[in-house]
């Protein structure tokens, strides 16, 4: 479990990297870039904290996996709108409105991601103050991002490719996520050796058909009447 949370976190760092690429302000880009290397300083102390075994334990579990499942979906839905606002969005105006809105909507996966390997890196690197490392991380996340947001652009001559690169990598934390909560092994159901009941499993499957043909049937005598009608009036 430890391995799939942290090619979560890289995955959302490297999503994260295209989608502040493609905010479109140059000094907004700048500022969330300094935002993410605050927040490494000010999560010094929530990370110094924690245990490396108590914060395993405590994202193995199923309710929060669940909860990362949550987060992740809703993370999800933004990118693609994200993605859709890059591209232009709809002609309506109060839909150009909110697109406009979006278009400056980084990826949230991104905070949870640098807290997650902030903690990792305390256990990686030994023998090394802590204050350090937290300072070398929070150097290396800003200067990451800068470098992204500066010369991606230019490596990308169209934005159609990051975007596509955004909605890959954000399938395939969503699929990562889904397949850690469905094969997590308090998610698997145990038979009972308790005998299927085929009657009232055909008996189901015959008023399930009989509903779908009185549908079919009904709609059918709609058109005959509305043809009907639709002859008389003419």
């Amino acid at each position: 479990m430890e391995n799939i949370l942290l090619i979560l976190s890289l995955l959302a760092l490297v999503k994260s990297l295209f989608m502040t690429a493609l905010l479109p302000n140059r000094w907004y880009r700048l500022g969330f870039c300094l935002l993410l290397g605050v927040f490494v300083f000010v999560s010094h102390g929530y990370a110094i904290e924690l245990n490396k075994l108590q914060v395993q334990q405590l994202l193995s579990t199923q309710d929060s996996l669940l909860n990362i499942s949550f987060v992740v979906m809703i993370d999800s839905i933004l990118s693609v709108y994200f993605c859709v606002a890059r591209l232009g969005g709809s002609d309506s105006s109060k839909v150009k409105r909110y697109m406009s809105v979006l278009r400056y909507m980084p990826s949230l996966l991104v905070f949870p991601a640098v807290f997650y390997i902030h903690v990792n890196l305390f256990f990686s690197i030994v023998a090394t103050d802590f204050m350090l490392i937290t300072s070398g991380w929070a150097l290396l996340v800003v200067l990451l991002f800068v470098v992204a947001s500066l010369f991606m652009r230019r490596l990308f001559a169209e934005k159609e490719l990051p975007i596509e690169i955004i909605l890959i990598l954000t399938l395939l934390l969503f699929m990562l996520t889904v397949c850690g909560t469905v094969f997590h092994p308090s998610a698997t159901v145990y038979g009972s050796g308790t005998p299927v009941d085929w009657i009232e499993c055909v008996t189901t499957l015959g008023l399930l058909i009989i509903i779908m043909l009185a549908g079919y049937i009904f709609s059918n005598i709609r058109k005959i009447i509305k043809r009907k009608k639709n002859n008389i009036f003419v």
